[in-house]
């Protein structure tokens, strides 16, 4: 019976650890799923000239799905554009970096090589940031919603 025992407090052990193992992995994984919103823009250079520092022109969001496809929306003077495709998440000097690519071409990617593909990071603070002002485009910052 002691045996019986033994071995169910140990099965229950192993089990608990397994499960707690699996769940900090898959946190770290999808928190990058959901909608993010524009909350902040600055510009680089010339770009102030056109932008505002501070709040965001216009709305825009991003939605990750978990099929590894995204929509990007813009709002800007009631007009909406919207712009789907495929992600993949690489992990660039400890941080998640999203590449996008878009399935058509669209006046709203946001991107330093001019054409179908976008990179954001999430940084230390959990906000989602374009790398677009790698190249004197402005900065955006993201925002998870849900």
């Amino acid at each position: 019976m002691k045996k019986i025992t033994l071995i169910g407090v140990i099965t229950l052990f192993i089990t608990s650890f397994l499960s707690c193992s699996n769940d900090d992995g898959d946190s770290k994984n999808t928190s990058y799923y959901g909608k993010w919103e524009l909350s902040r823009m600055a510009g680089n250079g010339f770009i102030l000239a056109v932008y505002s520092i501070g709040q965001p022109q216009w709305k825009e969001t991003y939605d990750f799905k978990k099929d590894n496809t995204f929509i990007k929306t813009k709002v800007q003077n009631e007009t909406t554009i919207t712009a789907s495709g495929t992600f993949s998440v690489v992990t660039i000097q400890n941080r998640p970096h999203l590449q996008l690519t878009y399935t058509n071409p669209s006046e709203i990617v946001g991107s330093c090589k001019g054409n179908q593909s976008e990179e954001l990071v999430i940084n230390e603070a959990g906000t989602l940031n374009s790398t677009w002002q790698n190249c004197d485009g402005p900065s955006l910052e993201y925002k998870k919603v849900k």
